[in-house]
């Protein structure tokens, strides 16, 4: 079975790279001359099925010129006659891509269903054709342009469209099913110039609905499995920038902080011509300078809630090590100072004493010698 099944997928992203061609006086022809082992009476009915089709298309778009995007908020395509036609059409493409779908026209009629829905703004069935061109039919015509088509339609569906309520009102954007669009774009074609571009849309669209967890997921694939993008550098300012963003401050937890800190570092590192390289440095003072912050507060526990002197001082010197010309470093080295000139008193107190302990001792161990036992010892 699993064998079989892997032969069927082969056979339908292989044997479909035939060229096909169409005039209106031969209809459609194929270099292929068998087709998938269908039956000639199947092989007629395919072609019948392809050309009367296209002849019902043809007849429409001769009315309208080349078929194209409607116009934002326009829909030219009301008389009837005309609608007829491309229904028509529609009609015998998806009877062919549902009935013989491993024939070489079936790539063919997804084709001519994408651009007919595009022509009559219908773009969601639009990209679910070129889906199914790009998943199941890989090597007809140009992948990329497939991609390309679908990612036209992905970034219509998140800027501009929107579906008519009763065929007259404007309706919303509908977000989350363009950011399922640049996903499953990302999915089909992980190779592609697209999938960084998609998954870039998706952490912006993310990031405007306040859904900062999602975003950092798109930004982090980006990084990623891109790093030789051209938006991998953006992807990752905006991730030091995000992970900046969750820490509230020096008196909350400070592991995003670490986070920001190690993104703006490895952007150094790896773009140091980028005309962001400004930016990264600033952020990352701010950054390590917060972080320092932190460590800042934590050691003042320990001085002055718990007089744990020593544990202060090497959170303050902790502090000083993140960012060593700040403010905070500063302010670091004035506490370890205080914390210092205090143990030094400690340390001198603690010698006198153990001095006077140690005098104590041998003046009763003298006593303990004079003593006789019984008076008499």
């Amino acid at each position: 079975r699993f064998i079989t099944s892997l032969f069927i997928l082969f056979s339908i992203a292989t044997l479909h790279a035939a060229k096909i061609t169409w005039t209106p006086e031969t209809g459609y022809q194929s270099d292929e001359v068998e087709m998938s082992g269908l039956l000639p009476e199947e092989t007629r009915q395919v072609l019948n099925l392809m050309n009367s089709a296209r002849q019902a298309e043809e007849f429409e778009s001769r009315g309208r010129g080349k078929l194209h995007y409607a116009k934002k908020g326009g829909n030219d395509f009301s008389e009837g006659k005309q609608v007829k036609s491309y229904r028509k059409a529609l009609k015998k493409y998806r009877k062919i891509v549902k009935k013989f779908p491993k024939s070489q026209y079936a790539p063919e009629a997804y084709n001519r269903i994408a651009l007919i829905s595009l022509a009559r703004n219908e773009i969601d069935d639009a990209y679910e054709a070129y889906e199914r061109m790009a998943w199941d039919y890989p090597n007809y015509g140009s992948f990329n342009e497939t991609i390309g088509e679908m990612y036209k339609i992905a970034e219509t569906r998140l800027n501009t469209h929107r579906v008519k309520i009763f065929g007259v009102i404007p309706g919303f954007l509908n977000i989350d099913r363009a950011v399922s669009y640049f996903e499953r774009i990302y999915y089909i074609a992980p190779y592609s110039d697209y999938s960084p571009l998609a998954l870039l849309n998706i952490a912006q669209t993310w990031d405007e609905k306040g859904k900062d967890d999602m975003a950092i997921y798109a930004l982090d694939r980006l990084v990623l499995k891109y790093p030789d993008s051209v938006h991998a550098p953006d992807a990752y300012l905006k991730l030091a920038k995000k992970h900046t963003e969750q820490t509230n401050g020096p008196y909350y937890d400070q592991s995003s902080t670490k986070t920001a800190i190690s993104f703006y570092q490895d952007f150094l590192f790896q773009y140091p011509e980028d005309d962001g390289v400004v930016i990264a440095e600033t952020e990352l003072t701010d950054a390590q300078n917060t972080m320092a912050m932190s460590k800042v507060k934590i050691a003042d526990f320990y001085y002055y809630k718990r007089k744990k002197l020593e544990a202060a001082k090497v959170i303050y010197n902790e502090a000083i090590t993140l960012a060593p010309k700040s403010a905070t470093a500063k302010l670091a080295r004035i506490k370890i100072d205080q914390i210092q000139a205090k143990l030094d008193v400690q340390e001198a107190i603690t010698e006198e004493e153990q001095k006077a302990l140690a005098d104590k001792d041998q003046k009763t161990a003298k006593k303990r010698a004079r003593r006789k036992i019984l008076g008499i010892f």
